[in-house]
C-alpha cells in the first residue's frame, strides 16, 4: 500500500507552520508530534527545576537591606 498524505493547505496556520510542504505523510506528521512532545517535556523539566530553585534559594530581602540603611543610621 502506498503512503497516505494529508493536504496541509486545508489546515490551520498553527499546523502549517511546522511543515514546508503542501502535502505531509502520516509518518512525517507522527515524527513532528514526537518532536513537539519532547520539546514540551524539555520545557516542563526546566520549569520544574526553576520552581525548585526558587523554593530552595529564595529569601525575601527587607527594604532596609535593599537600600543599605539600618536603624543605627538614624540614632
Amino acid at each position: 500500500m502506498d503512503e497516505v498524505y494529508i493536504d496541509i493547505r486545508k489546515e490551520n496556520a498553527w499546523i502549517q507552520k511546522y511543515f514546508n510542504a503542501d502535502f505531509v505523510s502520516i509518518e512525517q506528521l507522527l515524527a513532528t508530534i514526537e518532536d513537539l512532545d519532547s520539546t514540551i517535556e524539555h520545557w516542563k523539566e526546566k520549569y520544574e527545576d526553576l520552581e525548585e530553585d526558587l523554593r530552595e534559594n529564595y529569601r525575601p530581602i527587607p527594604y532596609a537591606e535593599q537600600v543599605c540603611v539600618s536603624d543605627r543610621d538614624f540614632i
